[in-house]
């Protein structure tokens, strides 16, 4: 009559303390679909260069100006 209740038979495969580490947990956005080559819709992403434009426009004005004062 054994004392432990605890089965000690052998098991074919070992358990593991912690699952394996998953690409799925850390992916925040899938990544687009691919687009054919004669797609011409405009990307998702804001164009940058009218900010530029924007940005250095006064600067631009504000040194013709000086450079005709002086």
């Amino acid at each position: 009559m054994p004392i432990c209740r605890h089965s000690i038979a052998f098991s074919p495969r070992p358990q593991r303390e912690q699952p394996g580490v998953r690409l799925s947990n850390y992916v925040v956005r899938r990544r687009p679909g691919p687009r054919a080559a004669n797609d011409n819709r405009r990307s998702r992403l804001i164009p940058v260069w009218p900010w530029a434009v924007a940005a250095a426009a006064p600067a631009v004005m504000a040194a013709l100006i000086l450079t005709r004062l002086i």
